[in-house]
């Protein structure tokens, strides 16, 4: 008989071997700020295009001539030097959103008197009809050997939806077209120019460098892929993986629920330095309830681990003031206000949160916690993350439970898992406990 548990073993040291693969030849990204990024313009085509033009133009704001243009023919087109000189490519036009028809504009043309190159770029647009087939056919009564100039984010050849004419049967053959990806030509391209580069412009190519690496990066792709093979490989190990399918949302809720003990575990001196108490009596959002093991089947239920801030009195004496630690996809923490005369609402058993924090309130609330850190929203007076920042965003050095990044992986290993723990006390006491009047 199979010995099925081996089944198991042998296909998760497969899958790891090839995930440690893939991940031991990480990017180091070349710049700590990156301005493409924080505009959120990384994934726009038109911006990305619109710098790729200026450098590619000789008389681009980049200022360093035909450096750009005559490497791209060289090293990313490959063209036939004899036909390259620098008067040429001095007296060559880059244009961007070149206009062939009301409808049709090509995203770069490269042309001169004895070239007319269209450059169609693709990074999460699909494609059009016939939009191929149409450039070619405009670009070649200017230069009959022109060729499409393909740009995606690997490589991809065009589909015969792009290659085909929109009312007819011609098409556009392969030999036509010239694919060239984003990963690898764009990158590797003006990684090579890069010591050639004064500031600031350095800097700025290194910035779309990363850019560029952001929105190529597919080692979850690459990783599905390989698991796939893997899978393929025999009846047993599909039928393995789909058990440890299975088993998995209960693996990650049991991991959520290890890192609260320890949380509880962790905080007991701390609870005792700053008067908090373990709220026992509400209960509200638990971790250890049963209605988290739907965590995974809706946007949130909102685990968390609640104490009692035993000093702070309001004049409605139901009032109270939390420190409460949470997951809702990400983990953090904050001080919040509850009432336990409150109806409850979402099933709850007694009372609710304050969601309507009132200029009184903030008064009160002032009295035991710093007024400058309160920035009241929902039922929260204050918040950080476990690395201490206030902006809700997506961080690599917290544990995001819905995604399940690297950090939240790593808490799997009891040390680590201690370890980030304890650091994460220590962050909530600085940002938070400690402005408790």
């Amino acid at each position: 008989m199979v010995d099925y548990m081996d089944n198991y073993r042998n296909l998760l040291l497969r899958v790891n071997a090839n995930m440690k693969s893939l991940g031991s030849m990480p990017y180091h990204s070349k710049s700590a700020y990156n301005i493409f990024q924080i505009l959120e313009v990384s994934e726009k085509e038109v911006v990305m295009c619109r710098f790729l033009t200026d450098l590619l133009n000789p008389e681009g704001q980049h200022g360093c001539g035909i450096l750009f243009l005559k490497s791209f023919f060289n090293d990313v087109l490959r063209l036939n030097e004899n036909r390259i000189n620098d008067t040429l490519l001095a007296h060559t036009n880059v244009i961007k959103e070149y206009a062939i028809d009301n409808e049709r504009r090509i995203d770069i043309v490269i042309c001169n008197t004895r070239f007319f190159i269209p450059i169609e770029v693709k990074i999460y647009a699909g494609e059009q009809e016939g939009q191929c087939y149409d450039y070619f056919e405009y670009a070649k009564t200017f230069d009959e050997n022109t060729q499409i100039v393909y740009l995606t984010r690997f490589g991809n050849e065009p589909t015969e939806y792009s290659r085909k004419a929109k009312n007819g049967t011609s098409i556009l053959p392969n030999d036509k077209i010239k694919c060239i990806s984003w990963e690898k030509d764009i990158c590797g391209w003006l990684t090579a120019l890069l010591t050639q580069l004064d500031e600031p412009l350095k800097s700025i190519v290194m910035q779309y460098i990363d850019a560029v690496h952001f929105i190529t990066d597919r080692k979850d792709d690459r990783m599905m892929e390989k698991t796939l093979e893997v899978l393929y490989e025999s009846a047993d190990f599909f039928s393995a993986g789909i058990q440890i399918e299975k088993s998995m949302k209960a693996a990650k809720l049991r991991l959520i629920r290890l890192v609260f003990d320890d949380f509880k575990k962790e905080m007991e001196m701390t609870a005792s330095k700053y008067g908090l108490e373990l709220e026992q009596d509400a209960n509200y959002y638990c971790y250890d309830e049963k209605q988290h093991e739907k965590f995974y089947d809706c946007y949130s239920t909102y685990p968390g681990l609640n104490y009692v801030v035993k000093k702070a009195k309001f004049q409605k004496s139901s009032l109270q003031m939390w420190f409460r630690i949470e997951i809702e996809h990400n983990l953090f923490a904050g001080i919040s206000l509850f009432d336990m005369e409150a109806m409850p609402k979402d099933g709850n058993a007694k009372g609710y949160q304050v969601n309507e924090i009132t200029a009184d309130i903030i008064d009160e609330a002032a009295q035991y916690l710093n007024r400058d850190i309160i920035t009241p929203a929902d039922w929260w007076l204050a918040w950080c993350y476990p690395n201490g920042r206030r902006q809700d965003d997506y961080y690599d050095d917290v544990p995001d439970f819905k995604h399940m990044n690297q950090c939240a992986v790593n808490l799997v290993d009891t040390q680590k898992r201690a370890e980030f723990v304890k650091n994460a006390v220590i962050v909530f006491e600085q940002q938070l406990l400690n402005y408790l009047l």
